[in-house]
Order: C-alpha cells, then sequence, then structure tokens
C-alpha cells in the first residue's frame, strides 16, 4: 500500500509544486484554526517504535489537505496524541515518526469512528503490524472522550446469593425463606447465653452436638477457622444452640477469625477495626468450593451449594430445616464508567451507586435510589450507605439482614503485559466482612475476617496483590468461647505478595497463567457479611469481562501452536458468523468488542457477522426491526443456529455457556452451532449465552538441522552456529511475508528454548531443532546470520532454505550446511639441509598433516628434513586453526647447510679461516644463501658463535658474529691460531644465523630462518713449521707450547707478521706466506750467544722444544760467526733417543733457514723433548766464534706417519726423504770419504741402495755427471763439483745445492695407491759473493717429453722466490714418461739471474711411487734388475759413459806415514796421502811436479791452514801414486781433525774436494 501511495503522493506534490510555480507565496497559506477538526491517535500497549507520530490528511478527492505534521502528545497520557487537520479532511494516514521512512498506517476514514463531536472525537487506535507483500500498520477506529464516561449500559456479573437464616426467623411462627422483618432475632436467655441471634447456625456450624459436664464439646470441631455469625465481641454470644434449647460453647473459637482487631492509630482517640485475617480459607478452590486451610477435603459450608442444617439435640441432626437458602444464577448490574483514554472500568460502590436489592418474586436483582443505611455513621470506618440484598427500601433496622453472602463469577482476558492503553490492569476491593477472591481457583486477594471496611488489590500489571493491613489469626484455645479475650491480642501490618508467591503446583506460576493473553480466566468473589453492625461493598476492576446476554465470540486454541506465534496467530485471521433464528427478523444490530479496548456499533447484512478474531467478538445483540409490542431484544427460549465461514485451516469446536452458572448447554464439533437461547417459561429475565466458537490452528512441524560437510573439527563441535528463523505465516498469499518471532523449539528432542525476538538461536554441528506448532499454509525460513566466522567456518552453499508450505502434520527438516573454512597460507620456511627441522604454522593448533613432499623432501614427526642444500623443496600441508578453521597451503622449504671444514696446517702462524682468495674459506661450499630465496624471501646470513671441543688445548679460532656475504666472504675475520705445537686434531662447532630480511630470528620458527651449525678440525700437517718465536707470549714452560729459552738470547731482525693460507687443495709444507725473503724466515731469528755458568763452567745458553712426531729440523743460519749447536733427544721418561754436535760454520758468507739439525726416525707413540745447547768455536787464540741464530723449527709427522684421514688423500701416509739420504743410499760419509758398509771408499758414482742422483743437463739431454755446490774453504764463494762422492763429502749435511746445467735425477713407478703425489722440497740458498743482490726468483723448472715426444724439453713447475724450504709439486704425469707406469723425473737446478742464489732440495715427499736411480741401469752389479729392464729406454734421455761415469776421488786415501809412532807436539812429522791415478792431473803442479796441497787443521768447523810441504814417494800396486806431506805438530795435546785439498789444475783454486784424516798428540 505504501508503495501506491507515494505513488500517488509523488504524482499529487508535483501537481502542487506546478500551481505553486504559478502563483505568489503569500497565497500558499497553514490551514486556519477555525477550518480545523481535532483527531486523536492512540498507541495500544505491546505496539512500540511510535516515538513522534505524525499525521497526514487528504479530502474525499485524495487531494492531500495537510501534509505530514507531528501530533502533539494528550497532557497526562502516555500513549494518546492529538492534532488538528483541514476540516474537509475525511482520510488520514499516520506514520510512527512524523516520516515517510519507519512505516505508516493504511489510509482510513475518518468517518468510520462515528463520534459526536461534542462529547467525543474521533480516535484512530494502532494495535499491530501487518506483515507480508501489504505492510503497514493496523488498528480500528474508537471514540476519545475529554473526560471518564458513564455508560449507560450496565455490565451484568453472574452472581449467587445465600440467606444465612437467623433465630428469629427460624423458630416457629416465623419464616424461614424469603423476606424478613425480623431480622436481628430476641434475646433468648440474657443471663448466661447473651443474645446470639445466630445461635442454631452457629451451632450447626460448631459441628457436634456432643458435650462434657462443662459445656464445652469434647470432640475437635472438623474446620480449623470455624467462622460464626453474630456479634462474637460479647463472649456470652459464643454459645450455640440445638433444637431441644441446649446450650453448648463453640468449637476452634478463634478470637482473630471472628473479632475484628482494635489497633491504635496515629490519630488522638482513633482506633482502626479493618485488618483482615488472612488463612481461613484454603488456597485454592475444589471443584468451585472453598476448603479448610489445613484439610483440602474438608469443604466450607458458607459457599458450598448445600444447606446448613440444625441439631435437634445431642445426637440428630434435621434436614428437614434449613440454616442457609441459595439463590443462583443472578445478574448484579455493574456501572460502566469510560476513561479519556478509553478505559473501561467496571464498579459498583455501595457507599456512592445506586442501591441493589433482590427481588424475592422475581428471582432477579433490581436498582434503587433509596440506601438502608449502616448503623455506624459516625466514626468514618464505613459509609452511609449500606450493603444489603436481601432487604428492601425502607426497611427499618431490625429488619436488616446481616448474614448473607455473594459469590460473583466473572469470566474476562489479560492483555500479555497486563496493561490496557498504557493503564495497569487491577481489582479492587474496600468492605467488610469477609472477602476471598480466586481467579483460575487459586486464592489470590485474602480479606477474610469479621472486620470493618478493608481494602486490597489485585495488579494484574505489577503482578502483585495488596491488603491494606492484614494478619494471620490464632487458632483457638479450649477457653476461648467461654473466658477468652474479647478481641485478639495480635497485630497486623500490610501484606504485599506478588504472583510468584501464588503456588500453582502444575509447573507454571500464577504470572505465567495471567500472561496468557488468548486465555478465558475465571473471578470468583466471595463477599460474606456476618458481623451484625455494617455492611458495604466497593468492587472496581478494568479488565475485559466477558459481557452479558448473547455474546458471540471466537477463541483460537492455540494450544497446538509454537508459543512464539500464538499471539500473533491468535489475531491473524478474522472469522465472519452467519447468525439465524426461527425469530422472522434476519437482521441484528451488534457492538464489535475489542477486547475493552473500544467498541463499534455494527449491523449484519444477511445475518452476518464480520471480523471476529481471538478477543474481538459480538455482545448486545437486538433485531434492527422492533416486534409488534415495539421490544428489538432477543426472545428467550428462541433457537438460533450460527455458521462460521470455513477456513481449511482450522478444526472447528463450538460451545454454548450460560455465563450465569458457567454450565455448558451445547457443544459440538464443526462450523455449525445449534442451541436454545435459555428456556421458554422460565423466570429468567435475562439471559447471558455465550457461543464461542474455538478454533484450533492445524499445524506441522519443520525442523532445522545444522549439517557439516565432511568432519567437524574438534575446536568447533561445542560451537553455536547463528540462525534466524522467520515465518511467513500465509505462505504463498504472501499476505505476511516472513517475519521473525520468539519461536519455541527443542532440539534432538530434548530440552526446550526459545528464540529470541528477532527470531535468532544458535545450533551446534549436528544438532537437530525441531519448530513444533507451525500452522498449515505456512512457509518458514531459515538463515544463517553469519555466513562466515571469518576465521574458522563458511556456509556450503546457500545459507538459507525455505520450507514448503506446512501441511497438517507435516514434518520437513531444512538443512543448512556448514563447511570448515578454509584459510588458503602458504608458508616458507628456512631448514638446515639434511637435519629434522620441526615445523607447524603457527595458526595450526590440531590435525596437521603433510602430504605430497617434493623428491628429497621427507617428514616425520620430527619435522622437514631437505636433503640437500640450496633446494626449494615443497610440501602440501592441512589442519585446524585454534577456531576449527582449516589452514592449507603450500610450505616452501629453503634448505642451508653450513659447511664441515678440515683445516691441515703446515705452519705455526695464524690463519684466516673466512678467507675467501683460496677457495677454501670457512664459509665457501656451504649454502648459506639459498638462490631460490628472493625478493621478499631473501635472507641475510651471520656467524653466531664458534664452540671449541673439550680438551681443545692447542689452538683457538675466533671470530666476531661477523656477516656472511653471498659469495662466501664474511665481513671480518675468523682467526685460527695454533698456541702449542700441534700433534692432535681439535675439533670446532660454529653456528651461523639465517634470517630472513627484515625479520628477528625466533628460535623455534622456521618462518623467520634457520640456525645451521657446522664443525671446523684442525690438525697439523704432516711436516709444520714454527718461527723461533712462536707463541712467545704463552706462559708455558714445559716447551710443548713454545720454543723455551734460557742464557743469552736476544730477538735479531725485524719480525714480520705472517699469515698461513687456508687453502687446503695446495700441498702441506707450502705457503705463500714464506713465499719471500731471503733472509730469516719472517724476517726475524733468536740469536743464542754462549753462556757459561761460572760455577760449573757448563754452557747455560739453551733452547727447549717438546713434541709428538718422527722427525724435526732445527732451522737456523750459518756463517763465518756461528758457532757448535749440541743437541740432545729424549723421550717422555728421558732416555735419550739421540745426540750430536753441528758446527754451523759457513765459510762462504751467511746461509739462511739451514736445516742444521736434522733428525728422523723418532717414534711416535711418546713425546720428544729436544734440547739445544750453545757451545763456542775457537778461529783463533784471540778470536772465537759463539753465536747461533735459530729461526725456526719444523716437526715431521706430528700425527704419525699414517698421518690423519682428513688429510689430503695424496698427503695422508706420505714418504718424506732427505734428498742426501736419497742419493747416499746405503753409503756412509766419514772422515775420509763415503764408505760401504765394510768401511771401504766408494768411488763409483753408482752408490749402492741410491734412490736419485745428481745429474748434469746439457743440450737437452742428462748425463751422468752433474754440477753441485759445495762450500769453499779459502774464497768467499761455495765452489762447483761434479763429484757425488765429493758432494756427499763435502757438501751441505741436510740439502743438496744444484746450480744451472745439474738436475736431481730419479725414476718414479706408480704403485696401486691412486692418491699420489712427488713434492721437492725446496728454497734459494745464497751461495754467491756477500753483498750481492737479494733477489733469489728462480724457476723450478723438471723435464717433459716435447710435442712430438721425440726429445725433451724444460717446463715450470713453480717458482721459488723464498729462502724458506717449501714444498713443490712435481707433475710426474708431465715428466718424461718411460712406459708401464715408469717415469724419469728430473728436476732441474737453477740460479737467480745475478748469479747469487741457486736451489737447494732439503727433502723429497712422495706417495703412490716407488723411487729409483736412474743411474742404477748402469750397476756392474746388475742389482737393480728393474732400471736394466728401462735401460733402453734411458738411453734416449740420459748419455752413459762406462768411463766418464766412473768419478774416482781425487785422494784415495791420507794417514799418518808407516813407522810414525807417538806424535809430540812442535814435532815436524809426515803423513802419506794417495791420490787416484785417474785423477793425478786433475791438481796443479808445483815446480817439482808434485801437486799443490792445502792442509788445514779443523778445529769444530775453523779450519786454520798448516804449512806443509809434498814430496813424490812412490806409486803404488793399484798404479795410484803416493806423496809425503810434511808439517809440524801443534803446540798442544789431543786429538786434531786434518783436512786436506788441492788446488784445480784449470782454475787454480782449492778443491772442493777433501780428505780427512785424524792426529792424535801425545805429548
Amino acid at each position: 500500500m505504501r508503495k501506491k501511495f507515494k505513488k500517488r503522493l509523488l504524482g499529487i506534490i508535483l501537481t502542487i509544486l506546478m500551481v505553486v510555480s504559478v502563483i505568489p507565496v503569500q497565497q500558499v497559506q497553514p490551514v486556519k484554526a477555525a477550518d480545523t477538526q481535532i483527531i486523536y491517535l492512540e498507541i495500544s500497549g505491546g505496539v512500540t517504535g511510535w516515538t513522534t507520530p505524525g499525521v497526514h490528511a487528504l479530502d474525499a478527492k485524495d487531494t492531500i489537505v495537510n501534509n505530514l505534521f507531528a501530533m502533539d502528545k494528550v497532557a497526562g497520557s502516555d500513549n494518546i496524541y492529538k492534532a488538528n487537520i483541514a476540516a474537509n479532511a475525511t482520510k488520514v494516514i499516520f506514520t510512527p515518526n512524523n516520516t515517510w521512512e519507519k512505516g505508516e498506517t493504511d489510509t482510513v476514514s475518518i468517518r468510520d469512528a462515528n463520534a459526536d463531536l461534542k462529547t467525543t472525537y474521533p480516535c484512530y487506535k494502532v494495535t499491530s503490524f501487518q506483515k507480508g507483500s501489504k505492510q503497514c500498520w493496523k488498528g480500528h477506529w474508537t471514540t476519545y472522550s475529554t473526560g471518564d464516561e458513564v455508560l449507560k449500559e450496565r455490565f451484568y456479573v453472574s452472581t449467587n446469593l445465600v440467606d444465612y437464616i437467623n433465630d428469629a426467623r427460624f423458630d416457629s411462627g416465623n419464616k424461614t425463606r424469603g423476606y424478613s422483618d425480623n431480622n436481628q432475632g430476641t434475646v433468648v436467655d440474657g443471663s448466661e447465653k447473651g443474645a446470639n441471634v445466630y445461635s442454631y447456625l452457629d451451632a450447626a456450624i460448631s459441628g457436634s452436638p456432643w458435650y462434657n459436664s462443662s459445656g464445652q464439646d469434647s470432640k475437635a470441631c472438623q474446620y480449623t477457622y470455624p467462622l460464626y455469625f453474630g456479634n462474637m465481641f460479647d463472649t456470652k454470644n459464643r454459645y450455640g444452640r440445638m433444637l431441644n434449647g441446649n446450650w453448648y460453647g463453640l468449637n476452634n473459637f478463634s478470637v482473630g477469625a471472628n473479632v475484628a482487631l482494635e489497633e491504635k492509630t496515629t490519630t488522638e482517640g482513633k482506633c482502626f477495626y479493618g485488618a483482615a485475617a488472612q488463612g481461613l480459607v484454603g488456597d485454592k478452590l475444589v471443584d468451585g468450593k472453598m476448603v479448610d486451610p489445613m484439610n483440602s477435603s474438608v469443604v466450607l459450608p458458607y459457599f458450598s451449594g448445600e444447606a446448613i442444617h440444625p441439631y435437634k439435640n445431642g445426637s440428630e441432626i434435621d434436614n428437614n430445616k434449613n440454616l442457609s437458602e441459595y439463590y443462583n444464577g443472578l445478574q448484579f448490574p455493574f456501572k460502566q464508567t469510560k476513561d479519556k483514554n478509553g478505559v473501561i472500568t467496571y464498579s459498583y460502590d455501595s457507599g456512592k451507586d445506586y442501591a441493589v436489592y433482590y427481588n424475592f418474586e422475581k428471582n432477579c436483582f433490581y436498582e434503587s435510589p433509596e440506601h438502608i443505611k449502616n448503623e455506624t455513621t459516625n466514626d468514618g470506618t464505613a459509609p452511609e450507605d449500606g450493603f444489603y440484598p436481601l432487604n428492601k427500601p425502607g426497611d427499618p433496622r431490625k429488619a436488616v439482614n446481616m448474614g448473607f453472602g455473594t459469590e460473583f463469577t466473572i469470566p474476562f482476558t489479560l492483555s500479555k503485559d497486563g496493561k490496557i492503553n498504557g493503564k495497569d490492569i487491577t481489582f479492587n476491593f474496600t468492605g467488610d466482612d469477609d472477602v476471598w477472591v480466586f481467579i483460575d481457583d487459586y486464592l489470590v486477594l485474602d480479606m477474610g475476617g469479621a472486620h470493618r471496611m478493608a481494602r486490597g488489590t489485585i495488579d494484574f500489571a505489577q503482578k502483585n496483590v495488596t491488603v491494606e493491613r492484614a494478619f494471620t489469626p490464632d487458632k483457638s484455645t479450649t477457653a476461648a468461647w467461654k473466658d477468652g479475650a474479647t478481641r485478639a491480642n495480635q497485630t497486623s501490618t500490610e501484606r504485599l505478595k506478588t504472583f510468584a508467591d501464588i503456588k500453582t503446583g502444575d509447573g507454571k506460576t500464577f504470572a505465567d497463567i495471567m500472561a496468557n493473553d488468548s486465555k478465558v480466566h475465571t473471578l470468583k468473589m466471595f463477599y460474606m457479611e456476618r458481623g451484625m453492625f455494617d455492611s458495604n461493598m466497593s468492587v472496581s476492576f478494568n479488565f475485559s469481562p466477558i459481557p452479558s446476554g448473547l455474546t458471540l465470540s471466537k477463541d483460537v486454541d492455540t494450544k497446538p501452536v509454537n508459543d512464539g506465534l500464538k499471539s500473533v496467530v491468535e489475531t491473524k485471521d478474522n472469522f465472519d458468523f452467519t447468525v439465524k433464528d426461527t425469530d422472522p427478523r434476519i437482521e441484528y444490530n451488534y457492538e464489535k468488542d475489542y477486547n475493552g479496548t473500544g467498541i463499534e456499533s455494527e449491523t449484519t447484512k444477511d445475518g452476518v457477522v464480520k471480523g471476529l478474531a481471538d478477543n474481538v467478538y459480538a455482545k448486545n445483540f437486538e433485531y434492527t426491526e422492533a416486534d409488534s409490542k415495539g421490544n428489538k431484544g432477543l426472545k428467550i427460549g428462541t433457537d438460533f443456529t450460527i455458521t462460521e465461514k470455513e477456513n481449511s485451516n482450522y478444526s472447528t469446536r463450538w460451545f454454548v455457556t450460560d455465563i450465569s452458572t458457567l454450565a455448558t448447554k451445547e457443544s459440538g464439533s464443526g462450523r455449525i452451532s445449534t442451541f436454545k437461547l435459555g428456556e421458554a417459561g422460565s423466570d429468567v429475565t435475562k439471559v447471558n449465552y455465550n457461543v464461542n466458537f474455538v478454533n484450533t490452528p492445524k499445524v506441522g512441524t519443520v525442523n532445522i538441522t545444522k549439517a557439516w560437510d565432511g568432519d567437524v573439527p574438534d575446536t568447533l563441535k561445542n560451537t553455536e552456529f547463528p540462525f534466524k528463523v522467520e515465518v511467513d505465516l500465509d505462505g504463498v498469499a504472501d499476505e505476511y511475508g516472513y517475519s521473525p518471532y520468539p519461536l519455541e523449539y527443542t532440539v534432538d528432542g530434548k530440552d526446550s528454548y526459545t528464540t529470541e525476538a528477532d527470531g535468532s538461536f544458535k545450533l551446534k554441528c549436528g544438532q537437530k531443532a525441531a519448530f513444533k506448532g507451525i500452522p498449515i499454509g505456512a512457509t518458514v525460513k531459515v538463515t544463517e546470520t553469519k555466513t562466515t566466522d571469518g576465521k574458522s567456518w563458511v556456509v556450503s552453499g546457500q545459507e538459507f532454505k525455505e520450507s514448503a508450505a506446512v501441511t497438517d502434520g507435516s514434518n520437513e527438516t531444512l538443512t543448512i550446511t556448514n563447511a570448515t573454512m578454509t584459510i588458503p597460507s602458504d608458508k616458507v620456511i628456512y631448514v638446515e639441509a639434511g637435519k629434522d627441522t620441526f615445523y607447524k604454522p603457527a595458526n595450526v593448533e590440531t590435525g596437521y598433516t603433510v602430504s605430497k613432499m617434493s623428491d628429497g623432501l621427507t617428514y616425520t614427526d620430527k619435522g622437514f628434513n631437505g636433503a640437500e642444500p640450496n633446494k626449494s623443496y615443497t610440501a602440501n600441508y592441512t589442519g585446524f586453526n585454534s577456531d576449527g578453521a582449516i589452514v592449507n597451503g603450500t610450505i616452501t622449504v629453503y634448505t642451508y647447510q653450513a659447511t664441515d671444514k678440515v683445516y691441515v696446517f703446515d705452519y705455526g702462524l695464524e690463519s684466516n679461516i673466512a678467507d675467501t682468495s683460496t677457495g677454501n674459506g670457512l664459509f665457501q661450499g656451504g649454502t648459506f644463501y639459498n638462490d631460490n630465496a628472493k625478493d621478499a624471501y631473501a635472507t641475510t646470513a651471520k656467524l653466531n658463535q664458534i664452540t671449541p671441543a673439550d680438551g681443545n688445548n692447542q689452538t683457538k679460532i675466533t671470530a666476531k658474529q661477523t656477516v656472511i656475504n653471498n659469495n662466501g666472504s664474511a665481513d671480518d675475520a675468523v682467526t685460527f691460531k695454533p698456541i702449542a705445537f700441534m700433534d692432535k686434531a681439535e675439533d670446532y662447532t660454529y653456528t651461523a644465523d639465517i634470517t630472513k630480511k627484515n625479520e628477528t630470528l625466533e628460535p623455534n620458527n622456521p618462518e623467520t630462518g634457520t640456525t645451521v651449525t657446522g664443525t671446523i678440525k684442525t690438525m697439523p700437517a704432516n711436516v709444520v713449521y714454527y718461527e723461533d718465536d712462536f707463541n712467545a707470549t704463552s706462559d708455558n714452560k714445559d716447551g710443548t707450547a713454545k720454543i723455551v729459552y734460557s742464557g743469552d738470547t736476544n730477538k735479531v731482525g725485524k719480525s714480520v707478521e705472517l699469515t698461513q693460507s687456508n687453502g687446503q687443495t695446495e700441498q702441506y709444507g707450502h705457503d705463500d706466506a714464506y713465499a719471500k725473503g731471503t733472509g730469516d724466515s719472517a724476517g726475524s731469528s733468536t740469536a743464542m750467544t754462549s753462556k757459561t755458568d761460572s760455577k760449573t763452567n757448563r754452557y747455560i745458553t739453551k733452547a727447549t722444544f717438546r713434541f709428538k712426531g718422527t722427525g724435526f729440523d732445527v732451522v737456523g743460519r750459518t756463517s763465518k760467526e756461528t758457532t757448535t749447536v749440541s743437541y740432545r733427544v729424549m723421550d717422555s721418561t728421558g732416555k735419550v733417543e739421540s745426540m750430536g754436535v753441528v758446527d754451523t760454520f759457513y765459510a762462504n758468507g751467511d746461509l739462511y733457514q739451514i736445516p742444521v739439525i736434522h733428525v728422523e726416525g723418532l717414534a711416535y707413540n711418546t713425546e720428544h723433548t729436544v734440547e739445544l745447547v750453545i757451545g763456542e768455536s775457537s778461529v783463533s787464540e784471540n778470536e772465537k766464534r759463539n753465536v747461533f741464530y735459530l729461526d725456526g723449527i719444523r716437526i715431521y709427522n706430528p700425527m704419525g706417519e699414517q698421518g690423519d684421514n682428513d688429510y689430503i688423500d695424496n698427503e695422508e701416509n706420505v714418504n718424506i726423504t732427505k734428498v742426501s739420504d736419497l742419493i747416499l743410499g746405503d753409503g756412509k760419509i766419514t772422515e775420509k770419504g763415503v764408505t760401504d758398509g765394510e768401511d771401504a771408499l766408494i768411488t763409483d758414482i753408482d752408490i749402492p741402495g741410491s734412490k736419485a742422483a745428481i745429474m748434469g743437463y746439457f743440450d737437452n739431454k742428462l748425463n751422468a755427471i752433474g754440477v753441485n755446490v759445495t762450500e769453499s774453504i779459502e774464497g768467499d764463494a761455495a765452489t762447483d763439483t761434479e763429484s757425488v762422492i765429493e758432494y756427499l763429502h763435502s757438501g751441505p749435511n741436510n740439502e743438496v745445492y744444484l746450480g744451472s746445467g745439474s738436475a736431481l735425477g730419479m725414476v718414479v713407478k706408480e704403485t696401486e695407491d691412486t692418491a699420489r703425489t712427488l713434492q721437492i722440497e725446496a728454497k734459494a740458498v745464497k751461495t754467491g759473493v756477500i753483498g750481492e743482490s737479494t733477489k733469489a726468483s728462480m724457476n723450478l723448472n723438471y723435464l717433459t717429453l716435447n710435442e712430438k715426444r721425440d726429445g725433451i724439453e724444460e717446463k715450470t713447475a713453480d717458482t721459488v722466490n723464498t729462502a724458506t724450504a717449501m714444498y713443490y709439486k712435481i707433475p710426474v704425469e708431465d715428466t718424461i714418461s718411460l712406459g708401464n707406469g715408469y717415469y724419469l723425473v728430473a728436476v732441474l737446478g737453477a740460479e737467480s739471474a745475478d748469479g747469487s742464489y741457486v736451489l737447494s732440495f732439503t727433502n723429497v715427499k712422495s706417495k703412490g711411487y716407488k723411487i729409483y736411480n736412474a743411474l742404477r741401469a748402469t750397476s756392474k752389479e746388475k742389482e737393480d734388475e728393474e732400471m736394466e729392464a728401462l735401460r733402453t729406454e734411458l738411453e734416449k734421455y740420459i748419455e752413459f759413459d762406462l768411463n766418464s761415469t766412473e768419478q774416482p776421488p781425487y785422494f784415495a786415501d791420507f794417514k799418518p806415514a808407516k813407522g810414525l809412532g807417538a806424535i809430540r807436539r812442535g814435532k815436524w812429522i809426515h803423513y802419506d796421502v794417495t791420490v787416484s791415478k785417474d785423477k793425478v792431473e786433475a791438481a796443479k803442479k808445483d815446480t817439482k811436479g808434485n801437486p799443490e796441497l792445502v792442509l788445514y787443521f779443523n778445529n769444530k768447523g775453523t779450519l786454520t791452514p798448516v804449512t806443509a810441504y809434498v814430496e813424490f814417494a812412490k806409486t803404488n800396486k793399484d798404479g795410484n801414486s803416493v806423496y809425503s806431506i810434511r808439517f809440524k805438530t801443534p803446540n798442544s795435546r789431543g786429538s786434531f781433525a786434518l783436512q786436506l785439498y788441492y788446488k784445480d789444475a784449470e782454475t787454480g783454486q782449492q778443491s772442493a774436494e777433501f780428505i780427512n784424516a785424524e792426529l792424535k798428540v801425545a805429548r
């Protein structure tokens, strides 16, 4: 309707705008007051949202006469508004808030109000909201009165009247039934028994004729509180009498129940007598009867419906005589007053209203303006006019009937909130004596007792009951009848109780019963007058009673209907009825009563009564035409047929009830009711029939269940999901549309619940809510109001479902299915490759599973394990979060790996193991950055900590928490430092933190990164060199951590801070730290000056160190100034393993870094202590040599000959052999030369057992004679020699010096060990003139086959720039292949550019090769068959000359002359020297043809020239020449070493070759 109206309104507004646009503005004026009419609006109780109502008015042509404007609230009213509208307005529309946005009423006609516009005005009462397609507010017209209006009509209440017979009327000759003019009686026995005018009645109530001598009944009365008639204030009246004249005291006499309390008031001299006595009757009617409060089986006699009979004598009752008479089926007239809000109050006040009397002849009540006065009129406790219904106007006082009872029965209905038009619904009583009000059989207002005027109220809105003053009387005492108090000694108080205090015993509270607005309630009021003085009654109520006369009512029995729909179903449908009777008149006038909220006068058409509904009924029927006597009223005894229009949604029953008696006259099922309106010819003057059609809606059930797609997560099993259920009461008709209601429902057939007013309720998954009692034709719509909680679940599919139209008994189920919310959440984690990393996404609480791992990724309960580093693995995961949602996605696993590094160090230097220049930085080769982790997933890397293993005491590794770069470098050094002489592997672990950029690494949260763990193992190489000042700052004193010095030592030179490489691919014993430098290693050495102890005269300048290994070198500087060094090697027990003395004198300048002491062959399984003692040598009597420069030590095989598994393969279990030992073979160096095992001199180049040979290299060919460098005693520079024997005898102790044109040659053969290496320890040694260049750069060349492989050529293996001996690789596979795994290896000697330096070879390190002397192929003894087999191949590259290759020494023998005897000091003596015949020409001749020979005394390395004379002696049998040498002995005793040289025939220089002899001076 609203849409249609708006369209129409828009058209009207546009029209008005067009008119307004062409007329002056001042012509548009508001409507004048004189041209207005007043209209009212009433908002019914229960209607909400109407805060500022507005009204819009139209005339008969639908032209707007008043645009929407706000109405004014009527003063003193909460729910009534008024407005002045145009006088010509005929239609109005009301809106709740003076806008068109919140709904409005339908367009209603003002003329329907039927107001007279003088005393009443049109008032539209809004009662409900019509839902559906035609949504609008609904109501009906009533009228508004400016004041309370007393209606002309009376409201008749069904009444029973009881007459209690007094003694005067009962005595012989007096009337016992009907009217009497003597109701006060006479004094029968005034002496003792008093003047009780109800003695017969009281005796019957007292209950027993048996009494004892005292006059008191010996048997207890059956009533707890018997209520006696008469003036019980006088104790003489407390007796009962039998018909035989005998008296006795009244049983169970309670003073408080039978005499009014007397209580002082605050007013001087005043007393209060109006306190009600409570508890005198039972709290519930039994079969409509009052019962005893202590025994519900005992019916009280006062309103029992049965007559009370007197006692004849002590044992007999006279059943033929009555002491009470009943007048039933009466209609008591109540006044109706309507207030300005339209609320009707029904009342009767005997002190103010008309008097009501009973007509004994016509059996009805009648009204009279003439009242009978009360006896008490001067104390304000009673009104002047009394209530005496059994009298008649004008009766004298003695005729006043003071013993009667009135029983009112009032059917009525209530609103849910106990209000009507905003006003509380109440029932009020004021009066005396006893009053009891029962509603639906429950005692509600309890005002018993013989009190004067008392007051009580029932408030149905506040749900409470108030009695002005009340008390509970004491029960009787034995003597109370005779000598008890005249009044009870008790105190009253105001009594207030709530409906909750009223016990019903059927599971519902009294408040629940009263809130049922569809129920017709029954009020019964019992009023009893028995106190003899005054009678007054005032009753008022404003609930909606069922009216008198013929009433046609509609009751919708909503018992099967869902509680939430009861009220709307009650009023959903209007019902039409056709009324017919046997009278020829067919139309009726009647009133339509809206349950007390308004009345409309209506007229039938074709006998049809329209629009009745629950609590809307038709009353006061009369014919529209009068009969011949002018009477329009219905006739008693007329037959009626009332037919309800068919509505298939209901089943129908009907009842015809006589409201006066509550008796059902007729009843049946179906839509047609037939009955007779009373009985024709009866004496009833006014019938009160109600024809009630009870329609019971047919209903069905709609179930709503919550289902789940799949398994319900544990976290959601107890979750309640929100729903909204709505009902369209007319389904397809769509008049209502879907609306929410507070529907009752059960869950899983058990507990019962009610939805909220907006239809909301909750269900757990799997639960089913059964909404029973849905009317047929209705449809139900359920909506899951929350389609997702945004975190755990979603609705699967449609979030709402609609049922089909409900049919009778249908049981449809609507299912809303939810699914666990799937929250895609891809994750990226960072893990250490090869290790389990537990990870569960933080938002996964339960049900965590991992699947579809990519190749190489595994997952167990320990976590993820990515097999390889620098990979991007993926896996799918799923689980449930704390809210129960499915969380799934892909986990990308980036793998990282730290390095496990082994560092073998061959120097006692620090090393930055993070250095990347060698390709072996600590972090190189690790995965500290994953190539796949880019952009938002990129990481940083940082070293965290380095942890040494327990027991590490030889090394340290220190570092900052340095950044690790993507290329494996680090921003800061990671420093390795040896702090002792290393002989074991030491382990470290280190951790590095991989952190996602812009994150903080959290432990156990791989989303932020990971920590990778690496290992570091450090160990010494198979040869380790330590500087003289290694670890000098250590406190160590046992020599395990440094060289411990004592005596006279000092540092010489400037130390250079060296660090060794961390490279692990180069050969051990080689490091670029020593790649340059021709002086002391690291720039300095320790000068140890000989010093003796003044007491012991022993040398005390010492150096001590302790180590584990198989050998060692002591490296120092040699020169003309250096002295002798004695050494001693002891094992861990102190046993001497080796000892000796070395003279470090060198005649040809300074030699640096010379292994002056070399000891090998030591046992590995013990610790060795080396002690060096610096001695003193004499150069002359005035000049001594007393210094030694210690430069360092070199330790061999500190981890044993086998080395360690972590060594480079070809460095493990290597053989290290001195070059001189390879050349010497089985030979032995003696004073006289190189001898064999039998001490015979070896003169051949082919030394038995030798593994290498010094060769010559000229014109791209090797030859058997090589030139090596030996010391020259006479000159400043070393000299060359081609004699191997001379080299072995006179060359450096532990080295071979090879210059240009010479080579170190050997044949090697591959063994089964494939981890092969051949290395030569080489350095630059200065042999030239002192003071020449320090530039020592020389190529280390070897011979290889040329491209055509038909000759040989040189190839460089490396460059030697340093005086530090280091190992250099010789690529065997690139040397001269001899076939079958044999190679001829020739490492060439070299000289520096200025000739000052030559190459020095110290050791050969080999593995995987067997070494042979190539010259063994010429062995006369043919000892070496392998080499003999290679001779042909070797001859391609070596010139073998059997003559030339026999290189005899110049000197064959040197010894004292035969027969010399004891040698004395200072004497001239002769020694014989034998010169080889083949070498005789090698020496320069003097003028006599004798060789020029040079003789020296060798004093600990110091050569002192001796004057000698040479003479030819003879030629021996071998052809050798023997010469006699004459010289003078020293002038001292002892043994002296003689050393004899010759001068070279070509150069004239002293020979390198010499021969030694011993001189012993005896005395």
